[in-house]
């Protein structure tokens, strides 16, 4: 159950309850939270205090009472837990600005300041697609997750959990903050993200995180630009982006264990998001832990989280079945560790062969390939360009750089794109395939990229996705 679930069942509970006596005590323990952190948490998601929630219910409440009811004032001011009718005509007069014996006075109910129920799961929480919701019950989309400052510790081996856990729990205690304290929220999350959910990898990065105060995030040093995986010497600072989210509350099974469930729940998110509107967003994937003993150690649930977003609607929908016959083509080839880097290079070399041995950019095509969109390095990055019949392969310029080889084509499912939108096109195409229920086939998928003169800037990319 996550947060918003929490202080729903609260919610729910004081409305249940509003002609009846409510203390914080018992609503905290309807959120399963300690008094102090249902307060803070209260708070931050509805923007009221508890108790300024239940006073303006109580007095809404009580104005309908008034309104459309033989109720007098005293019965009110008793019937919604106040002392006196005098103390209940002075919150009344305060909220709606008029007496409560003259309600029925008013003429129109038009301007009325009405404190009206409260539903967390409409505010923060999309809604529409019944069907899928009927069959991913447990998956719901949050509107907009704010940004957090966070302290984050990442450690890089074998068990990293563990260690990340022991360290950046350690910090949080010498600076008096607590895991078991729900004012505070703890994520988590692999180095690299686990788009490619791999249960046999043994070693990776894993890196734990606490939302901290502000002035706790001054004194910290910000997360290296460029790191990847590897271990702090010291504890960081970073902002996990906020934005739209599916989430999903992971449970143990019944021996405690709960990373067999985590992986179980990616792969369920990739089956969900292939039905939905949604393609995968590009911000930090994030394991919320709930439930910590005094000792700050885990023992409740995850909450994870995706990051999501709805397509571009200016992404062109049309697609056309193509075969792209065998044909002779030059290949260039980049690896390293970062991918823009790769790319620029294998581009400066496919396109100085173009250049050099003065191919046809009418004729000859140019096509590429990558790792895809798996962040781990180390990447690579492939251009093909076609060859004409009569191209002269062993006396050609740069020959050192550039292999020769048979692409073998074949049959594709075709639509054009932009670059900006590139990342998108093809999560639209895979999930075209899945709703068309088309078998993936297993020849190379590539773009073809539109260039004059071989230069840049292109003028438009076609993205080829293998079909049967």
């Amino acid at each position: 159950m996550n947060y918003y679930q929490r202080i729903q069942k609260a919610i729910d509970f004081i409305e249940d309850h509003l002609d009846q006596a409510i203390t914080i005590e018992l609503c905290a323990k309807e959120a399963c939270m300690s008094i102090s952190g249902f307060y803070r948490m209260f708070l931050s998601v509805v923007g009221y205090n508890a108790k300024e929630y239940i006073r303006m219910r109580r007095l809404t409440a009580a104005y309908y009472d008034l309104l459309q009811t033989e109720e007098g004032v005293l019965s009110a001011a008793i019937k919604y837990e106040y002392n006196s009718a005098d103390s209940f005509t002075r919150a009344f007069k305060k909220q709606f600005g008029m007496l409560p014996s003259k309600v029925k006075s008013v003429t129109s109910q038009h301007g009325i300041n009405e404190f009206a129920r409260l539903n967390i799961m409409e505010k923060y929480f999309e809604t529409g697609n019944k069907e899928l919701e009927e069959k991913y019950p447990d998956i719901k989309v949050i509107k907009e997750l704010d940004d957090m400052k966070v302290a984050c510790f990442t450690y890089y081996g074998k068990d990293p959990e563990h260690h990340a856990f022991e360290t950046m729990k350690k910090w949080a205690n010498d600076n008096d903050v607590y895991f078991h304290d729900v004012s505070y929220r703890i994520f988590g999350y692999n180095h690299p993200d686990p788009s490619n959910v791999d249960d046999s990898q043994e070693i990776y990065g894993y890196e734990v995180c606490v939302t901290i105060s502000d002035e706790q995030f001054l004194r910290l040093n910000d997360v290296p630009a460029d790191f990847v995986t590897g271990t702090y010497d010291e504890v960081k600072r970073r902002i996990l982006s906020g934005g739209k989210y599916a989430v999903m509350s992971v449970r143990r099974d019944d021996t405690g264990d709960i990373g067999s469930n985590i992986i179980a729940a990616w792969k369920r998110f990739v089956l969900w998001i292939g039905e939905s509107k949604y393609l995968w967003g590009g911000s930090q994937y994030l394991e919320e832990h709930l439930g910590f003993s005094e000792k700050d150690n885990h023992i409740g649930c995850v909450d994870l989280y995706i990051s999501i977003k709805e397509a571009p609607k200016d992404i062109n929908s049309e697609k056309i079945k193509e075969v792209m016959p065998a044909c002779r083509v030059a290949i260039f080839r980049s690896d390293g560790a970062d991918s823009e880097i790769i790319a620029h290079e294998c581009w400066k070399k496919a396109l100085s062969f173009a250049n050099e041995n003065h191919l046809d950019d009418k004729i000859c095509k140019i096509y590429q390939y990558n790792k895809g969109f798996d962040n781990r390095p180390p990447f690579f990055h492939i251009i093909m360009i076609t060859l004409p019949e009569e191209f002269d392969e062993i006396n050609c310029r740069s020959a050192d750089s550039v292999l020769f080889d048979v692409f073998p084509g074949g049959a594709y499912m075709a639509t054009y794109t932009s670059l900006e939108h590139l990342k998108e096109t093809w999560m639209l195409m895979e999930k075209w395939r899945k709703e068309t229920k088309t078998k993936p086939a297993k020849h190379q998928w590539v773009e073809e990229w539109y260039l004059e003169n071989w230069s840049f800037p292109y003028k438009k990319i076609k993205v080829l996705y293998p079909i049967p």
